[in-house]
């Protein structure tokens, strides 16, 4: 006959499942659980005392735990918690150590937590995701436990249980470049980091370089390292993106806003820059405003259309043999030497708008070689408001990319959208903002 423990009661007593092997019954008048006869749970003192007895035999800690049928390393931590006459006081903590490197070190398992507290691994479980009620007396046995063996919950364990590892993965480019004057890319990291560290993600950086072949396919992406991906200034068509998009992947792009469907992205206003800056130059006086950048990428694509959009707009008629556009190698030095000498031959340009403060820092310098000052005889201007900025020319007058923020909102749109936000809530596109500085002024028509 099955009493409860609490009010007494022997009818309306149920089944109500295991514990630790232990049959629990549900008590339908007070309705609360009990276990009639619990069975001892962990080890028992003869396999501990059986393992003392061994241990002063000479036997080795392998050969023990084959005889129990445990591990070693609740061999090991039997006998380091117990005082053996038969060993050196110096000895008995540290032989079973000792032997234990030699048998390969390993980290400690949940159920190495569970032997040494002596409860179920279901109760290890309750403790590290804070389930259920717990006594202060196994709380602290639990505790105590983890510290001693060090243990440390698998993040993959719990990855593939959760479906997430909060790591986000990037690709960047620019990381091979020494000069930090000219990266752009640094704050951009900079900026994912921080967005990434106050939702508690971390941050895998895949390797790689500018203008090499891929080293990464879509595959390594898909293996389940990141819950998502940011893409740093990718190609204008690059496969990979869509591929991503169509197996699942959270992905962001960065600097770029001609992305596949399901692709989220951060970009600036590109064309509305371009109207700053040729509406600064057409207020000095400018009409005769020349253009240079490639078109190898969708934002350079989108400052050409911005520049000569802009144009119009300031009645100013386009001229064709003003532009310049190098398809291959686009800091190929011959290219602007060459483009140089065409527009100054005959009616020159009173201002250059180039792609890049890296393109007017190489124009700046061919003019000088010329013997044409800048700003006296042709004013420059940059984009993207790199550090070296204000140094190149005396003062680069440019466009100032929000980079940190691009970085930071990346992080936070692409989290947004492994947490299930619509894509199209993770497309933004950021404001930029005009830098004057010494390269502009006035046209003074020296060259006319």
């Amino acid at each position: 006959m099955i009493s409860c423990p609490h009010c007494g009661r022997t009818d309306g007593q149920v089944k109500a499942g295991l514990n630790g092997g232990n049959q629990r019954f549900l008590c339908q008048a007070c309705r609360r659980r009990y276990t009639p006869q619990p069975r001892e749970r962990g080890y028992s003192d003869e396999h501990r005392e059986s393992a003392g007895r061994m241990r002063r035999e000479g036997k080795t800690l392998a050969q023990i735990a084959e005889d129990l049928n445990v591990s070693a390393r609740t061999v090991a931590n039997w006998l380091s918690s117990r005082d053996d006459a038969s060993l050196p006081p110096d000895a008995q903590a540290e032989a079973p150590a000792a032997e234990l490197e030699g048998l390969g070190k390993r980290r400690a398992t949940i159920h190495d937590v569970a032997e040494r507290a002596a409860v179920s691994t279901a109760t290890i479980s309750n403790y590290l995701n804070d389930k259920g009620r717990m006594g202060e007396g196994t709380r602290q046995r639990i505790e105590t436990a983890i510290e001693a063996l060090h243990f440390t919950p698998s993040a993959l364990v719990r990855a593939i249980r959760q479906r997430r590892t909060h790591i986000i993965g990037i690709v960047s480019f620019g990381l091979g470049v020494e000069d930090t004057g000219e990266n752009i890319s640094l704050p951009i990291l900079r900026g994912v980091n921080r967005a990434a560290d106050r939702a508690r993600y971390d941050v895998l950086l895949y390797t790689g370089e500018e203008g090499q072949p891929h080293r990464h396919n879509a595959a390594a992406f898909l293996n389940g390292n990141i819950d998502g991906l940011i893409w740093v200034a990718p190609a204008l068509r690059e496969p990979i993106l869509g591929h991503l998009a169509a197996a699942g992947l959270p992905t962001m792009a960065l600097l770029t806003r001609h992305v596949p469907d399901g692709v989220g992205y951060i970009n600036t206003d590109n064309h509305a820059a371009m109207h700053a800056l040729v509406s600064h130059l057409a207020a000095l006086g400018h009409r005769r405003i020349a253009f240079v950048g490639p078109a190898h990428s969708s934002n350079f694509m989108d400052r050409r259309d911005g520049y000569r959009q802009s144009l119009r707009t300031h009645g100013i008629p386009w001229d064709k043999s003003l532009e310049a556009s190098p398809t291959k190698d686009i800091w190929s030095h011959a290219y602007y030497e060459q483009m140089l000498d065409r527009w100054f031959a005959n009616s020159p340009p009173t201002a250059i708008i180039t792609q890049d403060d890296g393109f007017a820092r190489i124009i700046i310098e061919f003019l000088r070689a010329r013997h044409i000052r800048v700003p006296e005889d042709v004013v420059i201007t940059g984009f993207n408001d790199v550090p070296d900025a204000i140094r190149i020319g005396g003062g680069l007058t440019t466009i100032q990319q929000p980079f940190l923020k691009i970085g930071e909102q990346g992080a936070e749109r692409l989290i947004a959208m492994i947490g299930g936000a619509p894509v199209d809530d993770c497309r933004r596109t950021v404001e930029t903002t005009l830098i004057v500085r010494a390269t502009t002024a006035p046209p003074f028509f020296g060259l006319q």
